[in-house]
């Protein structure tokens, strides 16, 4: 090894790699802070597995930069210290692909299909798999399928609850890195915020550097220089905290185990993300290694049990020529999932009529995508006065329905760069109106009926549009520039989630048809 740590690789700094280097699982999941020493035990076992078990691997970073950069930086230094290595690899000139012998290292970036295919291995090491598609993580998984005997690793920091990394340890035996308390004997962990004494007010105050560690059982001071010495001491090892398939082991490990941070580099890190969304995420991801959705960033179970009412999807359809103002959205895909929506205004002349009136769902369900005709009837059984459908992946089918409601139906897509909650029309794309609105504009309208008890439910709504509202989680990333910026992402199916937002679009659409106005003029 390296600095900081030179000389041969030990687990004197990281006692927790130890077990999982040695797990005979066939699933193995660790969910993670990051710098915790995970990558080095995917890069072991794939030597290990080149050399002495003599079996192909795959080992997949997120994309082909990465894959590339991982080669030059990682493999290539383990061989400048190591004389072993250079004698086991015969041929490592080509970046993606290291053989020793007969034997194959594959390294490869997840983005491109062609990158995976035709590659048979028997042990395939996914790090950084929130960061991937899920659909080339199912491509990477078929590499072993012509194998018997296989193993799989997955190394991550987590981004949001079910998903990712997340979700593959929920599905494993949920093992915590246990230790002896050196001043109470008992049998502990490291978790936050029981074993993090934050010390001071704020980002800038000296007092903050001197934040500690503590035992969550006596709350003793858990001193960090000797660190490596109390986490050795007694039965320290993984204990499993679910009962499950013993064939998949999954782990979890955060930075108050690190060597290397401080409590007080922890504690500013805390600091940083009061205010800063983006930054809280990156300290409950990095730092704790734990899913984060933000504050208000997902509807709650207990928000959709306050907008049910006592009605119900079977109710009496509206009298033909009604001044009721009922929507239509249609999110389409292998099914056509589709939300009708009555809005009531608390005022005859809103400045912004989606914040200022209350949705009534009145039925919500899905039909089979062959047959779009299915929407005609659903426009007229409700006396529907706007309809916005999703533009793909049907296009045709989806023109075709919007000509045969001219005024009435609009095709949409979701575009960066509309301002706010702009419906930008373009002229009729094959005869039907083509809606570009920005995504999370309008879902932070949709999704903010439920945060503002501005949505009514019946009674009978299914169990699937209630998951797939909560499946739409709003988070903040980094843009280019390092600025926060909001955004939804989905931890799940999530179609009536966008089948409810089209509706919401058709609002202000509804509105312009019963008063003349143009749409551009009325919606801001």
């Amino acid at each position: 090894m390296g600095a900081p740590l030179e000389g041969p690789y030990s687990f004197k700094h990281h006692p927790w790699c130890e077990e999982i280097h040695n797990s005979k699982a066939t699933f193995n999941s660790t969910m993670k802070g990051a710098q915790l020493g995970m990558t080095e035990i995917g890069i072991n076992r794939a030597f290990f597995t080149v050399d002495v078990l003599k079996k192909d691997v795959l080992y997949v970073l997120p994309t082909a930069i990465n894959a590339s950069d991982f080669a030059k930086s990682r493999f290539n230094t383990a061989l400048t210290y190591s004389d072993y290595l250079k004698n086991i690899f015969t041929d490592t000139n080509t970046i993606g692909l290291k053989q020793a012998g007969g034997v194959n290292l594959y390294i490869r970036g997840s983005r491109g299909d062609s990158n995976m295919k035709s590659i048979p291995v028997a042990v395939l090491i996914i790090d950084e798999l929130d960061e991937m598609d899920e659909k080339q993580i199912y491509l990477a998984l078929e590499r072993l399928s012509g194998n018997p005997e296989k193993s799989i690793y997955y190394i991550s920091t987590p981004t949001y609850p079910k998903k990712g990394i997340h979700k593959h340890y929920l599905q494993g035996t949920q093992e915590h890195y246990m230790f002896r308390c050196p001043h109470c004997s008992r049998q502990t962990e490291l978790i936050y915020p029981e074993c993090l004494e934050i010390r001071g007010e704020a980002i800038t105050d000296p007092l903050v550097k001197t934040s500690i560690l503590k035992c969550k059982e006596c709350e003793h001071q858990l001193h960090h220089e000797t660190k490596h010495e109390w986490l050795a001491k007694g039965n320290a090892g993984w204990v499993a905290t679910a009962k499950c398939d013993e064939d998949h082991r999954s782990f979890h490990v955060n930075q108050l185990y690190s060597y290397a941070l401080t409590p007080g580099e922890i504690a500013l890190a805390y600091f940083r993300g009061l205010g800063d969304e983006a930054a809280m995420s990156e300290f409950f991801n990095s730092k704790l290694g734990l899913p984060f959705i933000p504050d208000g960033g997902q509807v709650t179970d207990e928000e959709l049990e306050d907008a049910l009412r006592q009605f119900a999807k079977t109710g009496a359809r509206p009298l033909t020529g009604g001044e009721r103002l009922i929507t239509m959205g249609v999110d389409q895909g292998s099914w056509l999932h589709v939300v009708v929506m009555e809005y009531l205004l608390a005022d005859d002349n809103p400045t912004d009529i989606n914040a200022e009136s209350t949705g009534r769902l009145l039925w919500e369900g899905k039909f089979d995508a062959g047959d779009f005709t299915v929407l005609d009837r659903m426009m007229r059984e409700w006396q529907v006065r706007a309809c916005v459908i999703d533009a793909d992946p049907q296009i045709n089918d989806a023109r075709r329905f919007a000509r045969r409601f001219p005024g009435y139906a609009w095709l949409c897509r979701y575009r960066r760069g509309v301002t706010g909650k702009e419906l930008q029309e373009s002229e009729a794309d094959g005869g039907a109106p083509m809606l570009t609105v920005d995504r999370t504009n309008w879902l932070d309208a949709s999704m903010g009926r439920f945060h503002s008890s501005r949505i009514w439910l019946p009674r009978d709504v299914s169990l699937e549009f209630r998951e797939n509202v909560k499946n739409l989680i709003r988070v903040f990333e980094r843009d280019e520039l390092g600025n926060p910026r909001a955004t939804y992402t989905n931890t799940g199916p999530d179609h009536f989630g966008h089948a409810l937002n089209y509706a919401e679009m058709a609002l202000p659409l509804a509105a312009c048809i019963g008063t003349g106005e143009s749409i551009t003029q009325s919606v801001i």
